[in-house]
């Protein structure tokens, strides 16, 4: 199972959010002290999205301007201000360096090839590498099944109602499969709650993915159903990004007490099928081990990851807390749940390797000293989002929920703002339906 935020996350102990922000930190030149960081992230037929700070003044927000050169056309200006998804560890951590605005006009194709941002007085905005590329969708969250052949005690999603398994079909899968051009590498997630191998048609489905577009996708899976070779052989040859495995122990009574339903022993029979078979081929597709943290595995953590990168192809481990969600049941809940003592003992011990090979994602931090904050009301459209960054909840009957990010979303929360509810097959153009999204008007 895979998660859509990650407030807190720490790499080796260290605070992360990546500080090489979508594409990494390019910067424009200025004439005076060190260079302006940011870049332009999009350049729509009607809008700009980006950030600009200037790190000898991190508190400072900057005005932006959009021009065409040739004609020296002023097409929208706007301060630098706004929350910004995409960046953390940049100036002073609230991520309020961003800016979305819509342009005076729209633009032809031509136009927006020579569209330049500037901050005004200085130099330009440089454009980011992955600019060519119109990216709305921060990821697309799909399922092409509704249910899980386990049943841990941990799981985020109430299985108490699902009676059967419904599969995705075949023009629902190339229905979605049209939303790929729009997100970025390793975002389309080909499951995101359920188990996808309870698919009778997975590897199929996979291979229908156009071969420029495999490395955007990644899938979770327990691997706790028995399956042939040739399964993990056609895993291994799929040339998509990574795979997601689930375990939280070696210990065969942890592990089946935790993965309720699983089986120690076909688990493994099926990892070492799946090792060999990417061994065999040398895969390009990455294995990333997810666990949960617990008191029962706590103490084995350490060499666990360890382990993971060095004897089981791991190319990332992440170590997780447990969304506190109601129907966990409180005795798994008071028997189970770190306390704060014992993440800062795993914390400690984790061995130190590559950066970004162990992840750990530390429960937010309580705070007794601070007053309760204020209720902040539901977001709706009313209160206002910015277009053109857009999170996709994708169900198996082709169900899509459009999410965008809330303009009140502040520091490290995204606050996120329902926008439409509609099923994949009804659109006809994705690109078409984009950019009528991106010409609404937004609220002040």
């Amino acid at each position: 199972m895979s998660r859509v935020k990650r407030a807190g996350r720490k790499i080796l102990g260290f605070f992360t959010r990546p500080s090489r922000p979508e594409g990494g930190a390019e910067h424009v030149q200025t004439t005076a002290g060190k260079p302006l960081l940011g870049f332009v992230d999009q350049i729509g037929l009607r809008h700009i999205h980006g950030w600009i700070m200037d790190p000898d003044d991190p508190v400072q927000r900057l005005p932006v301007e959009a021009f065409l050169p040739d004609t020296g056309e002023s097409l929208g200006t706007v301060l630098a201000d706004q929350f910004h998804h995409g960046i953390a560890g940049v100036g002073d951590n609230s991520r309020a360096y961003g800016f979305w605005f819509h342009l005076k006009r729209e633009l032809s194709p031509a136009e927006r090839e020579r569209l330049r941002v500037r901050v005004p007085g200085r130099d330009e905005i440089t454009h980011s590498p992955q600019l060519a590329a119109w990216q709305p969708l921060l990821h697309v969250a799909m399922d092409i099944v509704n249910n899980c052949n386990l049943r841990c005690p941990f799981c985020l999603y109430d299985y108490s109602g699902v009676r059967r398994t419904n599969v995705m079909t075949r023009e629902t899968l190339e229905a979605a499969l049209r939303l790929m051009p729009y997100t970025k590498d390793g975002e389309f997630w080909f499951s995101c709650l359920h188990e996808p191998s309870l698919h009778p048609d997975f590897l199929s489905f996979l291979d229908l993915i156009p071969n420029g577009m495999r490395n955007k996708v990644f899938f979770t899976s327990n691997i706790a159903r028995r399956m042939p070779a040739s399964y993990f052989q056609g895993l291994a040859r799929s040339g998509i990004d990574h795979i997601n495995i689930s375990i939280e122990s070696r210990t065969p009574e942890i592990y089946e007490r935790m993965r309720k339903g699983a089986r120690f022993p076909i688990f493994m029979e099926n990892w070492d099928k799946l090792l060999n078979a990417f061994n065999e081929v040398n895969s390009s597709v990455a294995l990333r081990y997810i666990i949960m943290a617990y008191k029962s595995n706590l103490h084995e953590l350490p060499d666990l990851a360890r382990y993971l990168i060095e004897e089981r192809r791991a190319a990332q481990v992440e170590i997780r807390y447990t969304y506190d969600v109601p129907f966990i049941d409180p005795a798994f809940r008071e028997q189970e749940f770190l306390t704060q003592t014992d993440w800062d003992w795993l914390q400690a011990n984790l061995p130190t390797l590559e950066p970004g090979q162990i992840l750990l994602d530390r429960p937010p931090v309580p705070s007794g000293d601070e007053p309760s904050p204020a209720p902040v009301p539901a977001p709706t459209l009313e209160t206002g989002f910015l277009p053109g960054r857009y999170l996709a909840r994708l169900s198996w009957d082709g169900t899509l929920e459009l999410r965008g990010i809330s303009v009140a979303s502040k520091g490290n929360t995204m606050i996120e703002v329902p926008i439409l509810t509609k099923n994949v097959r009804d659109i006809g153009d994705p690109e078409t339906f984009f950019n009528t999204l991106d010409r609404s008007e937004i609220p002040a």
